[in-house]
């Protein structure tokens, strides 16, 4: 009797201490990760913001909850722990990967813009104009984000900032060969008294024939990273595929001394064998 009077005190003490975490425990866990999406997405916002990338709340939203997401679609994939580890992995690195490509197409079409705008500049010089109003009226005729970055130097100016400081952080938000070239020759024709259209003019010269140049190098290169990219992932397709048709074909690799020693020579040399030609197909100007 008194074994089952214990037996009955345990389920109500299970029953009521269960209650007592799904009143209390589980909305304070909803709660924290709530705030805690909120500052994600917050942070992914002011980070986009400094480059002038505006997205909704409910895309940062989204973009917040891609280790989920992607989880998902890793266990749908494989139908395996493996593939919802490895898709939660792979979704963490997900905003910081979305992030870094917008500001790259952000910087790659700043850099389009760059000789036409010394151009206008130097147009507008040769008016008579003074560079600060050169600027104005490239922000006035130019489209973003060129126009977006010389009008907060000129924001920056008006509100006290030196000249020169102004555009030393363009320099910092843009970080292009071309940009550090144009910060610095301005900087250098202030300071000497150099005339600021002839400095502009040999300048414009020089990064059209710079991007030119690039261009030509990524053309000729291509080949090159093309054939990078397929050794890259012809291995793991292969393997994957091999292991499809027969799971016990690597059984010998796996169990065996020597089959983990090829294993691990064979990612070695991999790994050499991509950085190479990352190498050889890689050139600085």
């Amino acid at each position: 009797m008194s074994i089952l009077i214990f037996i009955l005190i345990g389920i109500v003490t299970f029953i009521l201490m269960r209650f007592v975490v799904l009143d209390a425990l589980v909305p304070i866990m909803i709660d924290r990760y709530a705030k805690l999406q909120e500052k994600k997405t917050d942070r992914f916002s002011r980070q986009l913001e400094e480059s002038f990338i505006f997205w909704e709340k409910k895309r940062l939203l989204l973009l917040s909850l891609s280790p989920f997401v992607v989880s998902g679609a890793g266990f749908l994939l494989f139908r395996n722990i493996v593939g919802l580890v490895a898709g939660f992995i792979l979704g963490v690195f997900v905003p910081n990967v979305m992030i870094l490509i917008a500001t790259r197409i952000r910087i790659k079409k700043f850099q389009g813009q760059l000789v036409d705008s010394l151009t206008m500049l130097t147009s507008s010089l040769k008016a008579g104009l003074s560079f600060v109003q050169a600027m104005e009226v490239l922000c006035e005729e130019m489209p973003p984000p060129i126009s977006q970055e010389f009008n907060l130097v000129l924001k920056e100016n008006k509100l006290g900032v030196s000249l020169d400081e102004s555009l030393k952080k363009l320099r910092k938000r843009m970080p292009l060969e071309e940009v550090n070239l144009l910060v610095t020759s301005i900087l250098i024709a202030r300071e000497s008294g150099g005339e600021l259209t002839k400095v502009f003019g040999r300048l414009t010269d020089t990064i059209r024939n710079n991007i030119k140049l690039k261009e030509k190098i990524a053309t000729l290169t291509l080949q090159g990273k093309l054939q990078g990219l397929v050794m890259m992932v012809l291995p793991f397709v292969f393997t994957y595929f091999v292991y499809k048709q027969n799971p016990d074909h690597f059984t010998v690799m796996l169990e065996t001394d020597m089959g983990r020693m090829l294993i691990i020579l064979a990612i070695v040399l991999q790994i050499v064998g991509i950085y190479l030609i990352k190498k050889i197909s890689t050139y600085r100007i």
